[in-house]
Formats: C-alpha cells, sequence, structure tokens
C-alpha cells in the first residue's frame, strides 16, 4: 500500500470487540487506521498502543464529527453494533465523505434493509458499499460461490479484486441447492453478540426460493457434516444467516438456505429446535434479556467453528468447508483484508457490493484463510 492507502482507513467504533482487533489486523497489514468512536480514554489507550493515522472523538448521532473524522477516508469500516442501528448512519456519512463503506455484520434483516434502501444512493455515488466483510457473510458465501465454478467446470481469471462486474453463474440452468451450514463448538460470545444470535435463532429466517425471498419455516432444520473435528454428522437449524440475500446476486439457485449448529449433542439440538419456535413469539425487547453475562476477559479464542457451503444439482455435487477458532479475530481479518484492498483499487465496479461480486471468490477466500489461519476443505463429488 502507498502512504496515503496507508493512512486512509477510518475504523468507527475502534473500541469495541471487534474493532479493537479490526485496528490490529489494519496495522499488520500494514495501514495506520483513523481511529473513531466516542470513547476518549479508550481511543487514547488503543492510540497509545498503535502506530494510527488520527483519532476522532464522534458519536454516531453527531454529524458534523464524523464528517471531520471520516475526512480524507477512502474506506470507512463500521465496527460498532449493533448494525441495525449503526450500519444507515455510519455508511450516509461515508458516502458523504466520499468513503466505501465495509461492516462487519452478515444479519439477514440488517444487510436487507440496506440493501432495499442505499443501493441506488451508493451507486449514485461512485462508490462501493460492502456489508457483510465478516465471518458471517463472506466466509459461506465466497466457498459457495466457489463451490458452484467447479460444478460448472466455469474459469475466473484475473486479479482478486474485480476490475468489472461478476458475471451471474446458472443463469441459464440454476443449482437446485445451495445451504450455508455455520458449525460452532465451544462457542464464546460477548453479551452483544448473543442477543444479535438469540435475534436471529427467534426471527422467521428468509430463503431464497424460485428467484424470490420468502419467509423459511420455523424451527427448519438440516443434517451437516463439518468432519471428524465436529463430531461428523449433526443437526443444524434454519437461521437468518445473511449469505440467503448475498448468493442469489452473483449465484442462480432455485432454493438457498442458511443454518447454525451450536451442538454436536442430539437432546441439546432437539431442545434448542424447540427454543427457535418460542422464540418466534418473544417479543424482541425480552428476548434480548436472554442474553447471559460476557465475562470481559472470555477466551474468544476457544470457539472452534466450520462453515459448510454445499452446493447441488441434480446429483451432482461439491462442498468446501472452512474451519478455524475466534469467530471475533477471524471477523476483523476479514474485514481488515476487504478494506485494504478497496483502499488501493482502481477503477471497477461501484454501488452496493456482496463480496462474492466484489472479489473473485478462490483467491479471495484463500488469502483469507492465509491471513486469519483458516483451514480450506474442498470435496468435490
Amino acid at each position: 500500500m502507498s502512504s496515503s492507502e496507508r493512512a486512509a482507513i477510518a475504523v468507527f467504533g475502534a473500541t469495541g470487540e471487534v474493532g479493537r482487533r479490526v485496528c490490529a489486523e489494519l496495522i499488520a497489514m500494514g495501514a495506520a487506521p483513523t481511529l473513531v468512536g466516542r470513547d476518549a480514554a479508550a481511543l487514547a489507550g488503543l492510540a497509545r498502543r498503535h502506530t494510527v493515522a488520527a483519532v476522532h472523538v464522534a458519536a454516531l448521532d453527531d454529524r458534523l464529527a464524523l464528517a471531520r473524522a471520516f475526512a480524507g477516508a477512502r474506506v470507512v469500516v463500521n465496527a460498532a453494533g449493533p448494525l441495525r442501528d449503526t450500519a444507515a448512519p455510519v455508511l450516509a456519512q461515508a458516502l458523504a465523505a466520499g468513503a466505501h463503506y465495509v461492516d462487519v455484520g452478515g444479519e439477514q434483516a440488517v444487510l436487507q434493509d440496506i440493501y432495499e434502501r442505499h443501493e441506488s444512493e451508493v451507486r449514485r455515488a461512485g462508490l462501493i458499499a460492502l456489508p457483510g466483510a465478516g465471518l458471517d457473510g463472506a466466509v459461506g458465501e465466497l466457498a459457495a460461490a466457489w463451490a458452484a465454478a467447479h460444478l460448472l467446470g466455469a474459469s475466473d481469471p484475473g486479479d482478486t479484486v474485480r476490475g468489472a462486474p461478476a458475471p451471474r453463474l446458472a443463469d441459464d440452468e440454476p443449482f437446485d441447492d445451495i445451504a450455508v451450514s455455520h458449525v460452532i463448538d465451544g462457542l464464546t460470545l460477548s453479551a452483544g453478540s448473543q442477543r444479535a444470535l438469540f435475534d436471529a435463532i427467534g426471527a422467521r429466517p428468509l430463503v431464497w426460493r424460485r428467484d424470490r425471498w420468502e419467509a423459511g419455516p420455523i424451527g427448519d432444520h438440516r443434517r451437516v457434516n463439518a468432519g471428524p473435528a465436529f463430531g461428523g454428522e449433526r443437526d443444524a437449524l434454519g437461521y437468518a444467516g445473511g449469505a440467503v440475500l448475498t448468493i442469489p446476486r452473483h449465484v442462480a439457485a432455485r432454493l438457498v438456505t442458511t443454518y447454525v449448529s451450536t451442538t454436536r449433542h442430539a437432546v441439546a439440538a432437539s431442545a434448542l429446535r424447540v427454543l427457535s419456535r418460542a422464540l418466534a413469539f418473544v417479543p424482541r425487547r425480552a428476548g434480548a434479556l436472554l442474553a447471559p453475562y460476557a465475562a470481559p476477559d472470555a477466551d474468544y479464542g476457544a470457539t472452534r467453528f466450520a462453515v459448510v457451503a454445499a452446493v447441488r444439482r441434480g446429483v451432482a455435487h461439491a462442498q468446501i468447508v472452512v474451519g478455524g477458532r475466534d469467530i471475533y479475530r477471524t471477523t476483523a481479518v476479514i474485514a481488515a483484508w476487504s478494506a485494504c484492498r478497496l483502499a488501493e483499487r482502481g477503477a471497477g465496479p461501484i454501488g452496493m457490493r456482496a463480496p462474492g461480486e466484489l472479489f473473485r471468490a478462490e483467491p479471495a477466500l484463500r488469502a483469507i484463510a492465509r491471513a486469519a489461519e483458516l483451514t480450506i476443505e474442498p470435496s468435490f463429488g
């Protein structure tokens, strides 16, 4: 990265659980981020530990302060949650500053809202908005796109960052089924992430079916196998994951669904299915109280995960399993890597983009895996 690109990435929510990690990963990649947040003391403490370009105190509702903080940035990374509250205002101020936008989410409702409300606005600005640049969004989508291209025998040469819009795969003969499942052991979450997970499990997830999004069945589940390290085949619940919204933008399929499994024990999985049905009738305000306390010294590195992307057409199928530890560090790597690629990018597609529209799937996933110490296991049948 050039010296101007090194100092051209601003991180909003820099002192939060993910924000601190995003800043650390940016610095490891050669960037000197601008730190933005509302806690002056925490920002100063972070700045003392790292080489940064600047520090700005700015609250979400202070447009003038955000404008000053984002001035001169090529990319703004939104690492502040909950994204249902922060995504729209941070995106608006990033566009006003002439900066691309990246966020760390993958929540289905947030992605749907940002696509529906802001896509034309981003395109008019001639910029890129990349929501969902985190574990919950990017990994499964890129893995599914790679598996889909393999089934088609499609070649996609060129730079990792696309210089032209991605062609939509399988438009003439859509895939029968694409499923992205998150398999997790030793789940350790911050309180905010726990609330988001309860919201997602309790919500009626969207699925992509016959060229449209529709509400999926509550309590939907599927058997998924992430390998012997995760106990082999186990039950996964239907989940409001972001890949349902992003994959159909560049891969044609009759059905796209997302699932999550947080236990390998059959009895506990059955109980969670019952809970998922009950949570659909719990008011959001009351559901937030179900998030247990998260200790500030929690060992997030103890969490092991696998993202399983399975693509099927007739009897032909392909599956890619991406495994790793620490969902927060992995999300930070994805967001930082994406921001660096956008900061150094020349001409290319503009507008609201899914990761698979902006990046070529296989080289992007391999680059992220190297940076985040992930494993990739393709299985092409």
